[in-house]
């Protein structure tokens, strides 16, 4: 139970790496709050490590817009008076596209939710967390924002935004007592290459999987165990890194 008496909230954990995440830690022994867009799905996930006798709630949340931010964490404060591990999951893609095809309001909206919502929990969440330190921020960024390729520009550059404001978190916030790590993934079969792809799914999936040296796709449970580590004491002296959870796909 590497995750005892811990209190995590998990953004994005209605599907995908989130779910997967919020099952490991729920497992070992922590609290969860599946944060969600789409509440139903938050909640089936919550309902589901209620089941197996984990404690656990669901909140809807839109990363993208402060006051729900705000509002999503004094709920989570009247609840549980505070947090300790912060997983920033929730995230859009886009479409491949070449560089001036993809429209601005979909850039504008990639930035907002992969990137400003950073900023959100900054102002809204740390202020909780500075009073249950230890304390650390797992953000899920991207292998893309390691290795960008073409077709993917606004995407890469968002993830590339993150592992930065990840490495500036970990420098300020390092004082106090509180660690901020990266996880770079590659692609995962989940509702986000989905929406990339729409209906050449499989032509999509064979492009990745080119570049995959250990030839398969990410799965939930190979970020999961990325996190696990990160938020547990084994990671206690570990703060600023970019965990590339790729299958080689930075060296191929």
């Amino acid at each position: 139970m590497r995750l005892s008496q811990t209190r995590a909230v998990i953004t994005g954990a209605g599907s995908g790496y989130g779910a997967a995440i919020a099952q490991r830690f729920a497992a070992q022994g922590a609290r969860v709050a599946c944060i969600d867009l789409q509440l139903p799905a938050a909640q089936a996930v919550a309902q589901q490590l209620q089941a197996a006798g984990c404690d656990a709630m669901a909140v809807q949340c839109d990363v993208a817009r402060s006051d729900s931010v705000q509002a999503m964490t004094e709920q989570i404060a009247q609840a549980w008076g505070g947090f300790s591990v912060l997983v920033n999951n929730a995230g859009v893609s886009q479409r491949p596209a070449r560089l001036g095809k993809t429209p601005e309001a979909e850039i504008d909206h990639l930035l907002a939710v992969n990137l400003k919502s950073l900023h959100h929990m900054a102002v809204h969440a740390l202020p909780l967390m500075r009073q249950c330190k230890p304390a650390c921020v797992i953000n899920i960024a991207s292998v893309t924002g390691l290795r960008p390729r073409p077709g993917m520009t606004w995407y890469n550059a968002s993830k590339a935004a993150v592992i930065s404001v990840t490495q500036s978190m970990a420098a300020e916030l390092a004082p106090e007592g509180i660690r901020v790590n990266a996880i770079a993934p590659t692609a995962a079969h989940t509702p986000m290459l989905q929406a990339m792809f729409g209906d050449r799914l499989q032509e999509g999936i064979d492009r990745v999987l080119a570049t995959i040296p250990l030839g398969r796709l990410c799965q939930g449970a190979d970020v999961a165990a990325a996190a696990l580590y990160l938020a547990s004491a084994d990671a206690e002296f570990v703060t600023g890194i970019v965990l590339p959870v790729d299958g080689g796909r930075l060296v191929a």
